[in-house]
């Protein structure tokens, strides 16, 4: 009676460690949207800059996302835009000057508010048909109360004109907290393990009265 007692422990053992070896991680959504500021300016979107002059310009524009919602379920991350960058020319182009800094801001709402910057710096020439520019990212990771956003390309290469209407994404995986939440497999597993003991409770039970 005793060995059949302990090995339905075990049973109901083994069943419990396997609910959460096999749990799956379910995640809130997150809610988010994202500004940016060139050289320190005020935060908007959209927002552009402009270099050079006597009619050979290059413009940088950030279009940001409002109110983006993402689901980070069944994994516990997901990748999504954080805002575009479109270049635009005239004559020749311009070269970035040298110093241009960049920060892009994301403001979330859901799962809980805050904010927080990403920052780089702004480099090289653009024309009509070639690009050099690119953002070096120092801040490459921002947490917002638990939700994680990194960039995923750094440094972000910028795209000419004449590439994709001169739209570069800036893209990024965002990661959340995740709670356990047992597939019901797993739940059916314990179950079984805990019926085998309390049968073998009752018939350990019923045997002292028999006796």
């Amino acid at each position: 009676m005793k060995n059949l007692l302990r090995t339905s422990l075990m049973t109901a053992l083994v069943a419990g460690l396997m609910v959460f070896a096999a749990a799956a991680a379910k995640a809130d959504p997150v809610t988010f949207s994202t500004t940016a500021s060139f050289n320190g300016g005020a935060f908007s979107s959209p927002n552009a800059i402009v270099f050079g002059g006597m009619g050979n310009q290059l413009s940088l524009t950030f279009t940001g996302v409002t109110n983006s919602m993402v689901d980070t379920s069944p994994a516990g991350f997901t990748f999504a835009s954080l805002g575009e960058i479109q270049t635009a020319t005239m004559g020749t182009g311009a070269a970035i000057t040298a110093g241009t800094t960049f920060a892009l801001r994301v403001t979330q709402t859901v799962p809980s508010a805050g904010f927080d910057d990403f920052s780089g710096t702004l480099t090289g020439t653009i024309s009509q048909n070639s690009s050099t520019g690119v953002i070096a990212f120092m801040v490459t990771g921002v947490n917002i109360n638990g939700v994680q956003y990194d960039v995923t390309q750094n440094p972000l290469n910028l795209v000419p004109p004449s590439t994709n209407n001169g739209v570069t994404s800036i893209q990024s995986r965002i990661t959340t907290p995740t709670t356990v939440v047992p597939e019901p497999a797993s739940m059916l597993l314990l179950g079984t393990g805990l019926a085998g003991v309390a049968g073998a409770v009752r018939r350990k039970l019923r045997a002292r009265n028999q006796g």
